[in-house]
């Protein structure tokens, strides 16, 4: 018994060797795993949704409002443009490192329970635990993160670096052994620490908050067009409303699909998130099916029911 254990040990503890070459590909996923697991890169891809959720909104509403020959497309234009960037700014710096990383050519390494050893054709270093406290698993890659809030410092290991799949696991282990998940808890124990349990609380109050908007969303979608769908309680020619109503539907089933993306990872919210997200949709489902028939309309300014059933547009 004792044999096999030290048997089992010393496979544990032997190294992991990696041969790679860093691309583009590489850095710019490690750069965004960076940017999920700090604070910082939280923020920023927050204010990016919400900078894009806005300026969706300000133009639906523009493009159904009355005033659609004001509508500032430059200005839309502009935030759509921002947006596109900001996105794409990881892959821009790893085009930048990566010109870097090609002048080192290719990268040889060793991991074991001491540290981390890469060598190129023209530098060697050895690097320590404690300098990288934490790592992120993407599935092509391994990311150290440096311990300083912002995580400046980051150390790529790709997968493919190794000989051996099982490797991966091998390297895996040595990580969990030295290092903090980026998206662990800070709490002791296996099971996960309060700050953890506080994300998953907050993502599902968050989510039923959201289902609640996109419920609240569709009542309002059906009660904008009650005076066009009702000819006989409302008589004569009306507001065209259909286009708001339309809008509302939109953002009533992204909401919907938000507080589905919340809780997508905790398999007992997700389930209850998807029963009760079904049951909202079908009430957007019977808004449609209402407000439908008028948005052949959509450019008009006034509708109007007709005894068939079928709407008429006014231009005035």
């Amino acid at each position: 018994m004792a044999e096999g254990r030290e048997t089992t040990d010393a496979v544990a503890e032997r190294s992991v060797e990696l041969a790679y070459r860093p691309s583009v590909g590489d850095l710019a996923s490690a750069l965004r795993a960076r940017a999920r697991s700090t604070g910082a890169g939280r923020f920023q891809r927050r204010a990016l949704v919400w900078t894009v959720a806005v300026a969706a909104v300000g133009a639906l509403l523009s493009a159904a409002g009355s005033g659609r020959r004001d509508t500032p497309w430059p200005l839309y234009a502009g935030l759509v443009v921002f947006a596109v960037f900001m996105t794409a700014v990881p892959w821009l710096q790893a085009r930048q490192l990566h010109r870097l990383a090609e002048r080192q050519g290719d990268i040889r390494g060793t991991v074991d329970d001491t540290g981390i050893r890469l060598t190129t054709a023209h530098s060697s270093a050895t690097v320590d635990w404690h300098l990288y406290p934490r790592y992120a698993e993407t599935p092509e890659l391994f990311v150290l993160l440096s311990a300083d809030k912002s995580a400046v410092g980051v150390v790529v290991l790709p997968k493919r670096a190794v000989a051996d799949p099982e490797d991966v696991d091998r390297l895996r282990a040595v990580l969990d052994r030295r290092l903090v998940r980026a998206d662990a808890a800070d709490g002791p124990g296996p099971g996960p620490g309060p700050r953890s349990r506080g994300r998953a609380v907050g993502r599902g109050v968050s989510s039923v908050g959201l289902l609640l908007l996109g419920l609240l969303l569709f009542f309002f979608a059906f009660a904008a067009v009650q005076h066009a769908a009702h000819p006989d309680r409302f008589p004569g020619i009306q507001n065209n409303t259909a286009p708001i109503s339309a809008v509302m539907l939109v953002l009533g089933t992204l909401a919907v699909a938000g507080a589905w993306w919340l809780v997508r990872r905790m398999t007992v919210m997700r389930i209850v998130t998807a029963v009760l997200a079904v049951l909202v949709l079908l009430a957007g489902g019977a808004v449609l099916y209402r407000v439908g028939p008028m948005l052949h309309c959509w450019g008009s300014d006034r509708i109007a029911r007709g005894p068939d059933g079928a709407y008429a547009c006014y231009d005035f």
